[in-house]
């Protein structure tokens, strides 16, 4: 029989998987938590402009400056990409 593949806790994992599901979920918990710091500070960490909430998907936080031209709320500032995830 073929070795199980196992997380580096040493718990047994899927064959797809690269943490067994305690260790991600440990993992996760540690994202949210960051964005989470992210958050309410209220600005994006990349350029500094105030961060907004999409609300087509629950927990979505993006940049104001995030998108194209007519979108972002100031075009004469250079676009930024960042996005990030809480739980709520």
């Amino acid at each position: 029989m073929a070795e199980r593949k196992r997380c580096s806790c040493g718990r047994v994992m899927s064959k797809s998987a690269t943490r067994c599901t305690k260790c991600y979920k440990e993992h996760m918990d540690q994202v949210y938590a960051a964005a989470s710091r992210i958050v309410e500070t209220g600005k994006c960490p990349d350029c500094g402009a105030p961060l907004r909430r999409n609300l087509a998907l629950c927990g979505w936080w993006q940049c104001s400056q995030f998108g194209a031209e007519g979108f972002r709320a100031d075009s004469s500032k250079p676009q930024c990409d960042y996005q990030t995830f809480t739980k709520e």
